[in-house]
C-alpha cells in the first residue's frame, strides 16, 4: 500500500477531517504543536479540531485553538452540562467562532438525563446554523439511536452521528432523519459498506479522530496511519465517493 502514495498526493490538498483533536488522552498528550506538524507534513485542506479531555481547562482550550492556523484548523466547541447550567446561550465561548457543538455521552454519562440540556445546546445550534455531533457507542446512553428524537424534533439542524455505533442503529437514524450525517473515525470497513449498500453514501463524512489511535496502537506511524488510511478508502470505494465524503459533506455542513 505504501507505493500508493502518489494517490495520497494526489488528493491530500482537497482533503477535510471533520473529527481531529488535541490534549490529554489516557497516558498520552498531543500537543497543538504536534497537531499542526503532523498536518502541515499531511498537507490536507482543513480539520475539525476540538479538545480531548473530559474535564478540560476550556478557557485555556479555547486559548489554544484561537492560535491555530484558521485557514486550515476549524474549531469545535465540545460542551458539558455545567457548561450549559452556566449559560444556556453559550454566548461566552463565542470569542472561539466554533463551527461544531459536540455532546459527548460517553465521557460524560449524565448527558443522558439531561435532554432538555441537549435540547438547549440543539437551540444553540439552529440560532448559529451549525451542526451538532454526538459522540455514539460505548453504552446505551450514548448509542445512535439515543439521539434519534432529537434528529426528528430538530429538521433544520444537521447532525453527526460521530462514529456510527451501532451500526443498526445508524441505519435506522439514517433512514428516518434526512438531517443526519455519520463520520467514519474508528468506523470498520463492513460498517462502511453497510451504509453505502443501503443508499446512503452521500451522508457520510470523512473523518479520523487523529491522533489518538496512537494511543490504541503505539507502534504506528502516525503519517504512515493516516496516507494508509485514505489509500484504502480510496481503493475500496472509489475516489468520487472519497471526495463527497472529505470534501463535498465536510463544505456543505462546516
Amino acid at each position: 500500500m505504501t507505493n500508493n502514495y502518489h494517490l495520497y498526493d494526489s488528493v491530500a490538498s482537497k482533503i477535510c477531517d471533520c473529527h481531529v483533536h488535541f490534549g490529554q488522552f489516557r497516558e498520552d498528550y498531543y500537543s497543538p504543536n504536534e497537531i499542526i506538524n503532523w498536518f502541515d507534513q499531511l498537507g490536507i485542506s482543513k480539520v475539525g479540531i476540538m479538545p480531548i479531555s473530559m474535564q478540560s481547562n476550556f478557557n485555556q482550550d479555547i486559548k489554544t485553538m484561537s492560535k491555530l492556523p484558521s485557514k486550515r484548523f476549524i474549531p469545535y466547541l465540545w460542551v458539558n452540562p455545567e457548561m450549559v447550567d452556566a449559560d444556556c446561550s453559550l454566548n461566552q465561548y463565542n470569542e472561539l467562532n466554533y463551527k461544531v457543538l459536540k455532546i459527548h455521552a460517553y465521557a460524560r454519562k449524565e448527558w443522558y438525563l439531561m435532554p432538555d440540556k441537549i435540547r438547549s445546546v440543539i437551540h444553540v445550534a439552529y440560532l448559529r446554523n451549525i451542526p451538532v455531533m454526538f459522540h455514539t457507542g460505548g453504552w446505551i446512553g450514548s448509542n445512535a439511536i439515543q439521539y434519534y428524537k432529537f434528529c426528528r424534533e430538530f429538521p433544520e439542524v444537521n447532525f453527526i452521528l460521530a462514529h456510527g455505533k451501532p451500526i443498526s442503529q445508524t441505519i435506522t437514524v439514517l433512514k428516518g432523519s434526512k438531517n443526519v450525517y455519520v463520520d467514519n473515525s474508528f468506523m470498520d470497513i463492513e460498517s462502511m459498506k453497510i451504509i453505502c449498500e443501503t443508499g446512503l453514501s452521500d451522508r457520510i463524512l470523512f473523518g479520523t479522530d487523529f491522533p489518538i489511535m496512537k494511543s490504541f496502537w503505539p507502534e504506528i506511524n502516525l503519517i504512515d496511519w493516516y496516507r494508509n488510511n485514505i489509500i484504502e478508502l480510496i481503493d475500496i470505494f472509489g475516489e468520487r465517493n472519497f471526495t463527497v465524503w472529505s470534501n463535498e459533506n465536510f463544505n456543505k455542513l462546516i
